[in-house]
């Protein structure tokens, strides 16, 4: 095993570095001192990005055209690629589009990685979903892959691809499945990560709806931690290629729904909807890789993340309310 660390000593492009995670991810490099571009779509939000902008570049352009993508990888030396545009709650609804806007532009992008001469790709995977109904628990990366979305299916080729491309070009890099991470500057009005939109919902003192009874298990980790994994990702020269990045623990939507009571204190009223088939009722990460080769663990509790969370939302509410 051997750690190479190398501080000042790399241009780092995110593709999607102004979404929730990408935006961390963004800080932590930055942290540790390499020079950071960030591609996301023409006239999107900088909100995420606001306090960073005078000490990143940023490339507007769109991941469908090839054009673009090649432009910005000009001069990059690692690439994190964050982009996504479906969800695995709604990716069966249109698996060839799934293809197309995921799988094809990024096998676009690794053509593009060689020829620029890239040196190492960071992808983020799903830890939720390409393994699919687990068979034993806590799911390590040699547990069999059996996706039952299209979104995990295109996730998995994804990293095949880049094993394909890494044994006949040479191209480096690492694949981290990540589970369900949660913090500040995460979308809570979208339709996944149940910590962000419980939060926002008990705090406007609405009714949270939740498929099925509850019980549904997760791993959830907290977003400073999966910052620290990819940089570490980044700086690590490993054999290993794939890691499991989450907190190791399982939590149920009905335990999520008792700490946001606990920490929001008024009443929270719970609406139960009939379960969905999409919803595998179990899903913890095995972490000990990422242990051992990315000297790598979350260090984030569970409570304390949400707290964290929590407190910035409220802030967040009440600067918008004062503004």
């Amino acid at each position: 095993m051997f750690f190479n660390f190398m501080p000042n000593a790399g241009n780092c492009l995110i593709l999607g570095g102004g979404g929730f995670i990408g935006s961390h991810v963004a800080d932590m490099l930055l942290k540790r001192g390499y020079r950071v571009t960030i591609f996301g779509k023409r006239n999107s939000k900088k909100t995420n990005l606001a306090h960073i902008l005078d000490r990143v570049k940023i490339i507007e352009g769109d991941f469908n055209n090839d054009v673009d993508v090649r432009q910005s990888l000009d001069r990059i030396d690692y690439v994190f690629h964050l982009i996504s545009g479906t969800l695995p709650a709604t990716s069966n609804d249109n698996p060839i589009y799934d293809i197309e806007i995921n799988l094809v532009n990024t096998i676009r992008l690794l053509n593009a990685s060689v020829e620029r001469g890239v040196k190492k790709i960071i992808f983020v995977s799903s830890g939720g979903t390409v393994y699919g109904t687990p068979t034993h628990i806590p799911i390590s990366e040699q547990h069999p892959t059996h996706p039952i979305s299209s979104y995990g299916v295109v996730k998995k080729a994804i990293e095949d691809y880049l094993f394909m491309y890494h044994a006949l070009y040479g191209l480096d890099y690492t694949v981290l499945r990540l589970s369900n991470p949660y913090g500040e500057r995460q979308n809570i009005f979208g339709v996944q990560g149940a910590v962000a939109v419980f939060l926002r919902k008990a705090l406007n003192g609405e009714p949270i709806e939740i498929w099925g009874d509850g019980n549904t298990v997760r791993d959830y980790v907290y977003i400073g931690d999966v910052a620290e994994a990819f940089v570490n990702a980044l700086e690590t020269t490993t054999a290993e290629k794939i890691f499991n990045i989450g907190s190791g623990d399982g939590r149920s939507l009905n335990d999520i729904i008792n700490l946001i009571s606990t920490i929001h204190g008024p009443r929270i009223e719970v609406k139960y909807l009939p379960a969905r088939r999409v919803d595998i009722p179990v899903n913890i990460l095995d972490i000990s890789l990422a242990r051992t080769h990315l000297n790598w663990q979350p260090t984030t509790p569970f409570q304390d993340g949400v707290k964290r969370f929590y407190n910035y939302l409220n802030t967040q509410r009440y600067a918008q309310h004062v503004g």
